[in-house]
C-alpha cells in the first residue's frame, strides 16, 4: 500500500472508490474480508496480476478470470470491486493489489469512526515490543500475536483490518503497515492523523485544545496520535504527512502545538 499511485492508477483508483461507495458497517466487514482474500490471490501470482492489467486485454476476459477466480466465495458487491479494477488502467501490475488494500480500509473506516486511532494505537504498542521480537525470531505468526493481545481492546473493524495485513504484509514491514493504514482510514473520515510526540504527557485539556487548534488551521478533522518520548526538544514535536500540509502551515501547527501545550 505504500505505492505511490500516480497517473493512471490514481485515476483508476478513483474509480474503485465509485463503485465501492458507502456500505453499512456489516457489508464493510464482508467487503473488506472478501478484498483481502482476492489480495492474497494476486500477490501470490505476477502472471495473474499481469492478466488483470494487461490494457491489451479485453475488459470482458478480465472480468471472465475474475469471475472464474472469486464468484463462488466472495459477495455480488465485492466481485464487482474487482472487476472493476480490472478493467481500468493501471501504471504497474502490483497498484492493482494496493489499491483494493487501500477501498478495504476505507470500506471499514467509512463505516465505523475511530479506526484510524486503533490502528495507530496497535502500532504504537507494538513498536519496539519484545513480544513482536519474539514472535519474528520464534516464527509464531503476527496475526496469532495481535489477535491475542488486542481482539478485547480494539473494534471489529479495526482487528480485521490488523490481522489481514498481519498475514499479508507484501515485503513491509508491520509497524509501517498499520501507519499507513490508519493515514488511510483517517482520510477516508476526512480528519488527518496528527502525530505528536510529547517530552511529558498531554492532559486530556491539552490534547482537546491541540487537537481543536491544529483543526482549525488545517480545516479538517484531526486524530491525534499522541506519544510520550522524554527527549523531545522543545517539549512537543507535531508531524504529519507532507502531501496534506504545505511547510509553512507546518511550521504554523508546530508553533501553535509548542504553545499550547506549554
Amino acid at each position: 500500500m505504500a505505492v505511490d499511485m500516480k497517473g493512471a492508477s490514481r485515476q483508476a483508483l478513483s474509480a474503485l472508490r465509485g463503485v465501492a461507495g458507502n456500505p453499512s458497517a456489516q457489508d464493510a466487514g464482508r467487503i473488506s474480508q472478501d478484498l483481502f482474500v482476492a489480495i492474497q490471490v494476486l500477490d501470490s501470482s505476477l502472471p495473474l496480476r499481469r492478466a488483470l492489467t494487461d490494457p491489451t486485454r479485453e475488459s470482458a476476459s478480465k472480468s471472465a478470470l475474475v469471475e472464474d477466480l472469486f464468484a463462488k466465495s466472495i459477495s455480488a458487491q465485492s466481485l464487482s470491486i474487482i472487476k472493476s479494477g480490472a478493467s481500468e488502467r493501471w501504471s504497474s501490475p502490483s497498484n492493482l493489489p494496493a489499491a483494493l488494500e487501500i477501498i478495504a480500509i476505507e470500506v471499514e473506516a467509512g463505516a465505523a469512526d475511530g479506526v484510524d486511532v486503533e490502528l495507530m494505537g496497535i502500532a504504537h504498542a507494538l513498536s519496539g515490543a519484545k513480544e513482536l521480537s519474539s514472535a519474528l525470531m520464534g516464527g509464531r505468526a503476527i496475526d496469532s500475536l495481535v489477535s491475542d493481545l488486542f481482539s478485547q481492546k480494539v473494534s471489529a473493524a479495526t482487528l480485521r483490518i490488523a490481522l489481514a495485513i498481519a498475514r499479508n504484509l507484501r515485503g513491509r514491514h508491520f509497524i509501517s503497515a498499520l501507519e499507513e493504514s490508519a493515514n488511510v482510514a483517517g482520510a477516508r473520515r476526512k480528519k488527518t492523523v496528527v502525530h505528536v510526540r510529547s517530552a511529558v504527557s498531554l492532559t486530556s485539556a491539552q490534547s482537546e485544545r491541540l487537537r481543536a487548534s491544529l483543526g482549525k488551521e488545517l480545516g479538517r478533522e484531526v486524530s491525534l496520535d499522541l506519544t510520550v518520548d522524554a527527549s523531545v526538544i522543545g517539549g512537543i514535536e507535531v508531524k504529519f504527512d507532507d502531501d496534506m500540509v504545505d511547510g509553512t502551515i507546518a511550521r504554523r501547527l508546530a508553533e501553535a502545538g509548542r504553545k499550547l501545550a506549554s
